[in-house]
């Protein structure tokens, strides 16, 4: 009896298990992707570069509306640094819209996997199915978000596990924590670092993906940061990618461009 009084005085996570609660992850997510593809936004992207104290500085920014393209998500231009694009540049966008229209009327569908782009550099930080068969998995403890609270899972790249192939290499080029929402098991935090030496970005770099629920009904993303680093400079930049005017779709009424 008195064993079992001691138990129930371990704090929860003391009996669960990371791979359990990456399972569990998993398994919403899916459900939580499919809401996700119903959503147009737009995404402001805004570069920063350091000055010789250490001090950032915003030099140029976008700002893209990512729609839907016969039943599959675009990233349309619509300003720079906060002013709407003269007409050459409007035309261009325009005319790139219609011929990927027509791209996509011709072709099949392509998964994006587990990559993460701008609209100018994709890293690969690998699918999270590969969590499980790829990394070592450790529940470091809770923690509490905005309110809510979470799980905090380690995961660093198996050493048992060589990588078979370039992109499982770049999968692996990564150390990453995740915060895991204890009561719908979404995440709400993710940090990506850089531990190898596979890939153009220098050790040390980071992406941080912070996540919120939209509408109480999906989660989305809300801010990207990426502090890159590469063996040119100590910092080449940070970029901030920010998310905003969710705007849920059916994406079965295809948006159509004429030729």
């Amino acid at each position: 009896m008195r064993l079992f009084l001691l138990l129930l005085a371990l704090p929860l996570w003391a009996a669960d298990d990371a791979n359990a609660i990456l399972r569990r992850y998993l398994e919403a997510d899916k459900q939580n992707d499919e809401k996700a593809e119903q959503y147009t936004f737009v995404q402001e992207n805004a570069w920063f570069v350091r000055d010789k104290n250490g001090e950032l500085h915003q030099n140029r920014s976008e700002t893209l509306e990512v729609i839907f393209i016969e039943g599959q998500t675009y990233r349309k231009l619509v300003a720079r640094s906060g002013k709407p694009l003269d007409a050459k540049e409007k035309a261009k966008v325009d005319k790139k819209m219609r011929e990927t229209a027509e791209q996509r009327r011709k072709q099949p569908r392509e998964p994006d996997g587990g990559r993460v782009t701008n609209g100018h550099v994709k890293v690969d930080f690998g699918s999270d199915e590969e969590l499980l068969t790829l990394f070592d998995n450790r529940l470091a403890g809770e923690e509490e978000i905005g309110g809510r609270k979470a799980w905090v899972i380690e995961s660093t790249p198996r050493k048992d596990r060589p990588p078979a192939n370039r992109h499982e290499k770049d999968a692996m080029s990564f150390g990453k924590k995740f915060w895991i929402d204890e009561a719908e098991n979404e995440e709400l935090r993710a940090v990506y670092t850089v531990v190898g030496d596979h890939i153009f970005l220098k050790p040390g770099s980071t992406t941080t993906i912070e996540f919120q629920k939209i509408n109480q009904d999906v989660w989305q993303p809300a801010l990207v940061v990426i502090d890159a680093r590469n063996t040119m400079a100590e910092i080449v930049a940070e970029e901030n990618i920010r998310f905003s005017n969710f705007k849920k779709f059916d994406v079965q009424s295809t948006i159509t461009i004429d030729k």
